[in-house]
């Protein structure tokens, strides 16, 4: 039985760090992770054994002086009485393996009580330094940036999770989103602070809404640019890769164009002539 388990881990490890490679990864030195595992819930090993060979294979994949950067929003707690302890509040809806990675020993958690990003590796540290706003300018979107850090998708569509375009709307300063302060309890050495942060949303009854396709758009040009690589692994897992900096410019580009791209019509914000 422990041989057999054995083998397992040994073809799904190898199986993954093709995949990596075929996409691009290989030595690739700062990477933000997404993802959606259902694709391997059938492979008959315990969760926590595939969590760990999937960043095993990462790792392996990057080299040395790698940093892994992953999403742990809590969204969830928007508007509600809560104190967020930045080690030990859970992320949510952002899957098994982000959760894995915010408990990994020497990980690092941006300080932000709704859009948090945790990382590990060398770079991790710039977390501890970063803006109140979710998605501003000094934002963990903002520094990935400045890293030249290459997202991966892992069982989702890169159209279906690319928080980056929320932080390409806040400093193209779209007029259908307004910065919100929100006053946040948070847990800072042991002793409860009151201290105010900020996320962009969206307004308030004024015919708001998103593109049926939503960022389809911006990779069908990412597509047509080979700035976006694709493979499916043997285990059915899906894998998408691409640069941060190249989606920032395609789609930079596309709000320049029409500041309203990314909604399926342009709204009625007849509110502003008031202002």
């Amino acid at each position: 039985m422990k041989k057999n388990k054995f083998k397992l881990k040994k073809i799904i490890s190898k199986d993954i760090e093709i995949g990596l490679k075929k996409i691009g990864l290989k030595n690739t030195k700062n990477l933000f992770i997404t993802s959606n595992l259902k694709s391997i819930s059938k492979i008959r090993l315990p969760k926590k054994d595939k969590l760990d060979i999937l960043l095993k294979s990462i790792k392996k994949t990057m080299g040395k002086n790698y940093t892994i950067f992953s999403p742990s929003a809590t969204l969830n707690y928007c508007n509600k009485d809560f104190v967020f302890d930045i080690k030990n509040t859970a992320s949510f809806e952002m899957g098994p393996f982000a959760e894995f990675i915010r408990l990994q020993k020497n990980s690092i958690r941006s300080m932000h009580p709704f859009w948090s990003i945790c990382g590990i590796g060398k770079n991790a540290k710039l977390l501890k330094n970063v803006s109140r706003h979710s998605y501003a300018h000094g934002s963990p979107w903002s520094k990935m940036l400045e890293l030249d850090a290459t997202q991966l998708n892992l069982g989702v569509h890169p159209s279906k999770a690319v928080t980056l375009v929320h932080h390409i709307e806040t400093i193209s300063g779209v007029p259908y989103r307004f910065n919100k302060e929100f006053t946040c309890k948070i847990l800072v050495n042991n002793k409860i602070r009151t201290e105010s942060f900020y996320l962009s949303v969206f307004f308030k009854n004024h015919n708001i809404k998103k593109r049926i396709k939503l960022n389809e758009h911006f990779f069908t040009e990412m597509k047509k640019r080979k700035k976006l690589k694709y493979y499916k692994n043997k285990s059915g897992l899906e894998m998408w890769s691409f640069k941060m900096k190249d989606f920032f410019n395609i789609a930079s580009r596309y709000f320049d164009k029409n500041i309203f791209n990314y909604l399926e019509y342009k709204p009625n914000l007849s509110f502003q002539k008031k202002l």
